[in-house]
């Protein structure tokens, strides 16, 4: 783990504000506009990027004649956002030079058409999605092997202390995805008739749905926000509460909620317990997220690790158990020892 430099991180906080100002736009922004001449009369057409069509080719949507006022306007807007969004890509393009950590590939894709498509805002990344937002947020450049991925985890946001705006007729998932990526099918379930909480597609990329455990039922539910089912998981409800907004560096920036970076380090500790021995690599992984994260968070923010530690012992002795339990794999035994001090005073 290696710190980045403070105009680089400043440059990150400066992104930051500017894709919280940006106003709405018209049409995707990832995309452009095209004037076609057609009998002497030019036409508008919205032509999408290359990043989140799905197939080989840009797809055109018709917009109207030049002529039409009000889609005169509804243009002027656009180009306008679009002049931004350019701007804040040259924000990302120069963070990412400078080494922070970014999505890469299909998955960097696949995050802007969600973005665009409005169902960021009704999630909450988790994984080792959300656990790279963490570097340029917190100033940090994590160690190459916590970033090995091709899943997209999605947890929805509703119960989480956040105002989600109401989405009338929201499609399926699925079809977002293959909006995207034609390629997205349906995971199968393990059992028969069960409803599908994961999506993958020709690239092996692979999103899984994902929701708070709160009862005895492990099967299946309706994700609220987000067009899918989900897989309900133990300790899920810790991680997700109250979570904060990062800048995916992807695009000209996308917001997205990912959860406290103290909890997320918990959580990591949390789950490494309860992987079955075939996913040992994954508990691995969790743990090395974990001590990067909360050597880190121990550093620059105490009293958030402290905090956090008090919620997490205060649901109960299970739960402590498994934390402190799980510390014993870290790696830095100051950071377990300090760690293991604040849940036993909590």
């Amino acid at each position: 783990m290696n710190r980045l430099p403070l105009v680089v991180h400043t440059l990150y906080a400066e992104l930051a504000d500017l894709c919280r100002a940006e106003p709405p736009a018209p049409w995707p922004l990832s995309g452009s506009l095209v004037r076609v001449p057609v009998k002497e009369q030019g036409h508008w057409y919205y032509q999408k990027s290359r990043r989140t069509s799905p197939g080989p080719y840009q797809q055109r949507e018709y917009l109207g004649p030049v002529a039409d006022a009000d889609l005169a306007a509804r243009v002027a807007a656009f180009e306008e956002a679009k002049a931004a969004f350019q701007e804040r890509a040259g924000l990302v393009a120069a963070l990412k030079a400078a080494g922070a950590p970014a999505p890469t590939g299909r998955l960097a894709g696949l995050l802007l058409g969600l973005s665009e498509a409005g169902l960021l805002e009704r999630a909450v990344l988790v994984g080792t999605a959300a656990f790279q937002a963490y570097g340029p947020m917190l100033g940090v450049r994590f160690g190459p092997s916590s970033f090995q991925t091709l899943d997209l985890d999605l947890c929805t946001a509703a119960g989480t202390g956040l105002a989600l705006r109401p989405w009338p007729g929201q499609p399926p998932l699925l079809d977002l995805l293959q909006g995207i990526d034609a390629t997205f099918r349906e995971v199968p379930g393990l059992r028969p008739g069960a409803r599908a909480v994961a999506y993958m597609n020709q690239a092996r990329l692979r999103v899984d749905v994902l929701l708070p455990l709160t009862g005895r039922e492990k099967g299946g539910r309706p994700a609220p926000g987000l067009g899918s089912h989900g897989q309900p998981q133990r300790f899920l409800n810790f991680l997700v509460q109250d979570p904060v907004q990062a800048v995916l560096l992807t695009g000209g920036g996308v917001l997205a909620h990912v959860p406290q970076p103290a909890r997320f380090g918990l959580h990591k500790l949390l789950v490494s317990r309860q992987r079955p021995a075939i996913e040992q690599a994954k508990a691995r992984k969790d743990l090395a997220q974990a001590g990067q994260l909360l050597t880190l968070l121990l550093e620059i923010d105490p009293e958030a690790v402290e905090a956090v530690c008090a919620d997490l012992a205060a649901r109960g002795s299970g739960w402590k158990k498994h934390a402190l339990a799980a510390l014993q794999g870290l790696d830095a035994e100051e950071i377990a020892e300090r760690v293991a001090g604040m849940l036993t005073a909590g």
